[in-house]
């Protein structure tokens, strides 16, 4: 099949799936480490307590899910759902090596989640909604399985704001993040597409109208290091 006309879903996990040995060490390379602050506020965002149970969509290697195990406690339970295997294998070997028991690690779609209605008191997602090819479905999946009063939060990269720092941004990201990441994964197609991906992504208003649609209230939005990065986050 011809890379232009496949399916945005198959096209994502192949990609990932190409890439998901050195997605770790890549990611706080080519952020610099800044990454890790992003997630820290994004779970802090969830306001879980012990006992409580959360579920991170579109997983990857687990990182958020890492986060909300120690957020929710021995008492509690995290679920991670992905649908590409090669990055939640790498997840799984993380959890392993940590030695946590309140993780379970699910392959599953995030447009059709495997978990029932009402369960979860936080549902968040991390730099993968540019990755949904249907958007508005994923955030009325997220919203169904986490409970009344519960959150829906989402760290997602953005289009930065100002001037000079969004000049200064965007030759990095689509000039030099390419070539870097490029280079020391040999894989070029992945960091060119991360670059084409946020051109083409919805605005942060545009997410929150879709949270609106998606049965939630309460939108806020939280700019993170100048706008390059922002968590929405919406009470059921």
């Amino acid at each position: 099949m011809c890379e232009d006309i496949k399916p945005k879903e198959v096209f994502v996990e192949e990609l990932f799936s190409s890439i998901a040995p050195r997605y770790d060490f890549l990611n706080s390379l080519l952020s610099f480490g800044i990454h890790k602050a992003w997630r820290a506020y994004a779970v802090k965002c969830c306001r879980l307590s012990s006992g409580d149970a959360a579920l991170d969509v579109a997983a990857g290697t687990c990182d958020l899910a890492i986060r909300l195990s120690k957020s929710v406690g021995r008492d509690g339970r995290v679920v991670a759902v992905d649908f590409c295997r090669p990055m939640l294998e790498v997840g799984k070997k993380r959890i392993e090596k940590l030695n946590i028991k309140n993780v379970e690690v699910l392959f599953g779609n995030a447009k059709a989640l495997p978990a029932e209605a009402d369960t979860f008191q936080a549902s968040i997602t991390g730099f993968a909604l540019r990755n949904v090819d249907d958007i508005p479905a994923a955030l009325r999946e997220m919203a169904r399985v986490t409970v009344p009063g519960g959150r829906v939060v989402l760290l997602e990269l953005a289009k930065p704001e100002g001037p000079v720092f969004g000049r200064l941004y965007n030759f990095y990201f689509e000039r030099m993040l390419p070539v870097i990441g490029g280079a020391i994964s040999r894989r070029f197609k992945p960091y060119k597409y991360l670059p084409a991906s946020l051109k083409s992504f919805c605005s942060r208003e545009e997410i929150a109208q879709m949270m609106i649609e998606a049965g939630l209230h309460d939108i806020s939005i939280h700019n993170l290091t100048g706008g390059i990065a922002a968590v929405h986050v919406g009470v059921k």
